[in-house]
């Protein structure tokens, strides 16, 4: 029997609700309620789609609105205590009337600085190539630093699509790059400046292979995600490793039992040794773009698989792997299209070496449509998920627990 909890709301400042997700399946039993902190724009617009991206780091959350054809804005909200206070709002320095660079559709945290994508944002003399913004917290303000483009840019190549930061180094993808067959670039920031290292591209560049939908950055490996690359159009994932003449692809990763569309590399998280990989349309047990996720074990440079992720109570078209994290032993899968589009996060954990489900979170006040975990990102033991239609699409987004 499934148990639902719920707590008592808490309205602050209008924008920002304290109060509780819905835990059912295995989470729930004996579990006390589980916290939910509710963000909102503090101007919010019908069709914004605030929680397209979102992005956690130490007390900071990011959370961008960036849909589809807009002008975009990402909002940051600081931790206090039990609830998270407006911060700032970021806008892209140069936008202009008229044009609509998605500013916002992918964000990045790290320390006092924030990265967000703007994948047609004007680059010199082209319109729609993509850019990303660099912005830093000086004292109490957060002050606009650097806006970086490709070092061969193309209109509509979506040049930050995807990024991911770690130190010093900075990866950007372009994912339909040269006949979408897509690129990622890496940047090292020297001097005060983030100068370009390499530029990765597969080794058996396809047309359409879309590499560079996902990136993410563990120690020397990097891991790109190619939703359609070959074989079979299901999906890859590759992954580089840092040498001492530049970055070597080591492996290409592929579902054994993929299929045409599957779009394998959707989503792409490392933790320690382990890699998740979302494929939002992989059909298991015949249920039609029910979803999948796959867990490796990366040792070296041999890479593992561990397990294929499903939950309990797979539907056909909830696209579970649309968005994944990770956080210790801990592994969070947003289907966004659950339960007429409700949206959910299934949480499985590492019990006695395998990797379990234990429940399934949704939104307190979640409605149909909303498409809660469309995005999603965690930092130690919390997580932040966005709903990006809710409130006819104004979006809002949740910071949550990762062990309810």
């Amino acid at each position: 029997m499934k148990k639902t909890f719920h707590m008592i709301s808490v309205v602050l400042f209008i924008i920002l609700v304290f109060g509780s997700v819905a835990v059912t399946g295995a989470a729930a039993k004996g579990q006390s309620p589980v916290g939910e902190i509710k963000l909102d724009a503090n101007d919010p617009v019908a069709d914004a789609q605030f929680g397209r991206s979102v992005a956690i780091d130490g007390d900071l959350v990011a959370v961008g609105e960036g849909g589809d054809g807009g002008v975009g804005a990402v909002y940051l909200y600081k931790r206090q205590g039990m609830v998270y206070v407006p911060e700032t709002t970021l806008v892209a320095p140069d936008a202009t009337p008229g044009t609509f660079p998605e500013f916002g559709r992918t964000v990045a945290i790290q320390g006092n600085m924030v990265i967000v994508g703007a994948r047609f944002a004007q680059a010199g003399e082209l319109e729609r190539a993509g850019a990303v913004y660099v912005f830093r917290k000086q004292g109490d303000l957060w002050q606009f630093e650097d806006k970086i483009i490709s070092p061969s840019p193309e209109d509509e190549d979506n040049f930050g699509r995807a990024l991911a930061i770690q130190g010093d180094l900075l990866v950007v993808t372009a994912r339909k790059s040269s006949l979408e067959e897509g690129a990622a670039y890496v940047f090292v920031y020297t001097g005060g400046i983030w100068i370009p290292q390499a530029n990765l591209v597969a080794s058996d560049q396809t047309p359409g292979a879309y590499f560079g939908q996902s990136v993410n950055i563990q120690g020397d490996l990097i891991a790109i995600g190619a939703r359609n690359a070959d074989p079979k159009g299901a999906g890859a994932v590759y992954l580089f490793r840092k040498a001492d003449d530049g970055w070597t692809q080591i492996a290409k990763v592929t579902p054994s039992d993929g299929k045409k569309n599957d779009q394998y590399g959707f989503t792409v998280a490392i933790s320690g040794d382990v890699m998740t990989v979302g494929s939002r349309r992989a059909d298991p047990d015949g249920l039609t773009d029910a979803g999948a996720a796959y867990v490796y074990s990366l040792k070296g440079d041999n890479v593992e698989l561990v397990t294929r992720l499903t939950p309990t109570d797979a539907s056909a078209c909830d696209e579970f792997g649309q968005s994944v994290a990770m956080a210790g032993d801990v592994i969070a899968v947003g289907a966004w299209k659950d339960d007429e589009k409700q949206g959910s996060i299934y949480l499985f954990r590492q019990i006695g070496g395998q990797w379990t489900d234990t429940g399934k979170i949704t939104a307190s006040d979640g409605k149909n449509g909303d498409e809660f975990g469309y995005s999603l990102a965690g930092f130690g033991n919390r997580m932040v998920t966005g709903a990006h239609f809710a409130n006819s699409k104004a979006g809002v987004a949740y910071v949550l627990p990762f062990k309810p």
